[in-house]
């Protein structure tokens, strides 16, 4: 058996999926960027800053730059790295 639809209420359906598909979209946005904060090792932060094993230690030392150390391992969130590059900005 076939049920006919009008023609009103399947443009509501898709109107109604439209909607969902806008939330879901803005959900999945704003969860990525909850878990878009990136971090990075040493090897990385020193390639990145084109710095040597020594300096990166004085800058953990002189609090210049934040760090979280997990199990022996160091790691620097990118956005505290960005921020140390802008803070020596000289435009």
């Amino acid at each position: 058996m076939y049920a006919l639809i009008e023609e009103q209420k399947l443009n509501r359906i898709f109107e109604e999926i439209g909607s969902l598909r806008q939330e879901l979209k803005a959900d999945k946005t704003k969860n990525s960027k909850k878990l878009s904060e990136t971090w990075l090792d040493n090897q990385e932060v020193m390639e990145l800053l084109k710095i040597s094993p020594r300096t990166l230690q004085n800058l953990r030392d002189s609090q210049s730059l934040a760090f979280s150390k997990v199990g022996g391992k160091i790691y620097y969130k990118a956005s505290d790295v960005e921020d140390y590059l802008k803070g020596g900005y000289n435009g």
